[in-house]
């Protein structure tokens, strides 16, 4: 077996409902926090972080890459009443001379990585595709 991707495919969303997340007051480098303040459990909150390092002019002329994050983060109560906070982050470096088409490109293989049936196993048990 191998991983299969669409070359020039889309990805898309359907159902559910809309859920908001408001931008809070918490710090983050380089970024924001945002929260479902609807949850009123300030502890069960689900949250999206937004991070973006612009690139910088490097002693030898060049550029560094722009580094973009995404966090959506879910806290889940354990059996023991802890909370634990499930993680999961789309991260784009791209170099600034990548074309419009090319960061939609990446994006979208990064997003059909996330949601392909054929890595279910390797995000429920850690297991690769032969």
């Amino acid at each position: 077996m191998s991983v299969t991707l669409l070359d020039g495919g889309t990805t898309t969303t359907a159902g559910g409902a809309n859920q908001a997340f408001s931008r809070t007051s918490l710090p983050v480098t380089n970024g924001y926090e945002y929260a479902d303040v609807a949850e009123a459990d300030y502890f069960a909150r689900q949250k999206v972080i937004l991070t973006s390092r612009m690139p910088a002019l490097q002693a030898d002329g060049s550029y560094s890459k722009q580094k973009t994050s995404a966090q959506f983060v879910m806290p889940i109560t354990l059996a023991d009443g802890s909370i634990s906070f499930c993680v999961a982050r789309v991260q784009v470096e791209a170099h600034p001379e990548t074309s419009a088409a090319q960061l939609a490109e990446l994006r979208e293989m990064a997003a059909q990585m996330a949601i392909q049936a054929g890595l279910d196993d390797t995000y429920k048990a850690g297991t690769f595709p032969a």
